[in-house]
């Protein structure tokens, strides 16, 4: 069957949260004709059981934590939407957002990205310092290494027409946190249009992640994009078809 929109959810060790993930995407975004695709990274609870019980449309399994750039990899391997989104499990971003990417994608864009710095964007309970600075830092450096138009690259909300969303994951190579950059940058290689919209962020701090050794890994990878283009690596990534 092919839908109109796929929603594409990683989740690591979140069976407090996929069901009523699931549950709100279903009740809150207005678009008929949607899958909901978890990807469980690898999880030891039972994240997979319950999204099936919600009623998930396909739940995926890794077999180990690969990180969010490999679920969302499969998450858009295995989608059969005309448009592509992918959120976090948490509803950082509140579901009816997910809207807002589809319209904009239908108005002519091959992306669309959900930006914390944007200035028409909310955050109704603000990270903590540590992390709202690091977070600054990190795009900071990224812009340095990978020059581009956009200041908020990691932002957990972001979509895609199905071209340009097996286009760019078919090239990209990032498992982690830093898959987001190398996303956009095989985004603006692809020469596609990519727009920013506005979020309200609901901040949710996860005990999964602990912030200074990921962003190091981060930078890490983020240096590895930059090399592996330097090198000619991504040479042959396939032809937008959008």
């Amino acid at each position: 069957m092919n839908f109109r929109l796929s929603v594409i959810l990683p989740a690591y060790q979140a069976a407090p949260l996929v069901g009523e993930a699931i549950e709100r995407i279903r009740d809150e975004v207005g678009v008929e004709e949607m899958e909901i695709i978890v990807v469980d990274d690898g999880s030891k609870d039972e994240t997979a059981l319950l999204a099936r019980r919600s009623g998930a449309n396909q739940v995926i399994e890794l077999k180990k934590n690969r990180g969010k750039g490999e679920a969302v990899r499969r998450g858009v391997a295995a989608a059969s939407g005309s448009y592509l989104v992918f959120t976090d499990v948490d509803l950082a971003y509140h579901p009816s957002q997910i809207t807002s990417l589809v319209d904009v994608l239908e108005a002519g864009a091959d992306v669309a990205l959900g930006s914390r710095r944007h200035q028409a964007s909310r955050d109704n309970h603000p990270a903590s310092f540590i992390r709202e600075r690091g977070s600054r830092v990190f795009s900071r450096l990224t812009r340095l290494l990978l020059p581009g138009p956009h200041l908020d690259t990691q932002c957990g909300l972001k979509g895609f027409t199905s071209q340009a969303a097996q286009s760019i994951f078919a090239a990209s190579r990032i498992d982690g946190f830093a898959f987001d950059v190398e996303v956009l940058f095989l985004a603006r290689r692809l020469d596609l249009k990519i727009v920013e919209i506005p979020v309200t962020v609901d901040h949710v701090d996860q005990s999964t992640v602990r912030f200074i050794p990921q962003a190091i890994r981060m930078l890490w990878d983020v240096v590895r994009v930059r090399l592996w283009s330097i090198t000619g690596r991504y040479n042959d990534a396939p032809p937008s078809r959008g």
